[in-house]
């Protein structure tokens, strides 16, 4: 992995430990001793398995076959780490990837962002999970200020029906659907973006598709996100 790639993920783990940590809990609660490598120390900490978010309504499941361990991202259309972490994620999910990705909404970055979301429940809700998917990617990839108006004409380049897809970002079932989303992350703790739940561990900010890869196969080997042997 380059210098520069490492540097960014050090900065986007770095700008996610910026924030308020969960109520009551400190440094030295941190889970495994995970760090970038560039040193930056990468929050992490167990969550209660009846938090974990795949009983959510409203999550794109995307990558390897059925079974896989599924990284879950909560994620806000206007945070540039999340635009990097989605650059890199492309590129590290496969048929051979060994993990899944999950995505979840978490807005906290203003209405804009907010509005984007919609867009893609929407999408979800009327073409399935697939169109979704290819909104989000597109979303990312799209310059400039995010918005409703951003997403309606993206939208559109996509064959998606931009009146039926305003009528159902709107409607209180699809706020009801980003509300959960939101209200989840804040249960957890996770009060930026992006953040990441593995198994029952949750970690704050993106440290590069390397390690993420690591916690990967430290999950299934061992359960966490680095196993002892490997947890220094």
């Amino acid at each position: 992995m380059s210098r520069r790639v490492t540097r960014r993920a050090a900065l986007a783990v770095v700008a996610g430990a910026m924030f308020d940590a969960p109520c009551g809990w400190a440094e030295s609660a941190f889970a495994f001793p995970l760090e970038t490598p560039d040193g930056a120390a990468i929050r992490n900490f167990a969550i209660s398995p009846v938090l974990a978010p795949a009983d959510l309504p409203g999550v794109i499941v995307t990558g390897a076959a059925e079974g896989a361990p599924v990284l879950y991202e909560f994620f806000d259309y206007s945070c540039p780490y999340c635009r990097l972490a989605s650059q890199e994620l492309d590129l590290l999910l496969g048929p051979e990837s060994g993990m899944r990705l999950g995505l979840l909404h978490h807005p906290v970055l203003g209405p804009r962002s907010a509005e984007a979301a919609l867009f893609v429940l929407a999408a979800q809700k009327l073409y399935g999970d697939e169109a979704a998917l290819r909104l989000h990617v597109r979303l990312f990839e799209a310059p400039g200020r995010m918005g409703a108006d951003k997403a309606r004409a993206i939208a559109e380049s996509l064959s998606l029906d931009p009146a039926r897809l305003t009528a159902q970002a709107g409607s209180g079932e699809t706020q009801a659907i980003l509300d959960a989303h939101a209200n989840r992350a804040l249960t957890l703790g996770l009060r930026q973006t992006p953040a990441f739940v593995l198994g029952n561990y949750a970690f704050i900010g993106w440290p590069g598709s390397e390690l993420v890869q690591g916690f990967v196969q430290a999950l299934k080997r061992c359960g966490g996100l680095a196993c002892p042997s490997t947890a220094q």
